[in-house]
């Protein structure tokens, strides 16, 4: 199995890297979470405990996957391959309404901002963050941010 990095975007704010990773692997089936964390981390010289695998895809037939990491430790890498730095911006007001949303549970949060016509992630985001700071609910209000 072989695999390389093709996309790195730093998050300064979760201090980790969201890493985009390209594994061939003839002959063989897809690879395993740990074993492309395994792979990864022989690479760059990192620690497979700081490395969380998200997803590993693989297309019908294919001998390729795409893996998505988020990797909790400093390493050197190319910086051509770096994307847009996610940075929290500062002048983002969290209103009590926001601050009310993400409260309850994570469903309920994302239930009543698909529910608003033109909901603020990023006030969500940041209420989130100054409140009870889930990963999940921090990732998928990111992803809504990115589109």
């Amino acid at each position: 199995m072989e695999a390389k990095i093709t996309a790195v975007k730093e998050n300064p704010l979760l201090d980790r890297r969201e890493v985009e990773v390209e594994v061939k692997h003839e002959q063989e089936a897809t690879p395993s979470k740990e074993g492309v964390a395994d792979r990864v981390a022989a690479e760059n010289g990192l620690n497979t405990d700081e490395i969380d695998v998200e997803h590993v895809y693989t297309g019908y037939g294919r001998q390729e996957s795409k893996a998505f990491l988020k990797v909790h430790q400093q390493f050197e890498y190319d910086e051509e391959l770096q994307e847009e730095t996610i940075e929290e911006e500062e002048d983002v007001q969290v209103t009590e309404e926001y601050a009310e949303i993400v409260s309850g549970t994570i469903t309920e949060a994302k239930n009543q901002l698909n529910e608003m016509e033109n909901p603020d992630f990023k006030a969500s985001l940041k209420a989130e963050k100054e409140n009870k700071n889930r990963t999940t609910l921090i990732d998928w209000l990111e992803s809504q941010i990115e589109g």
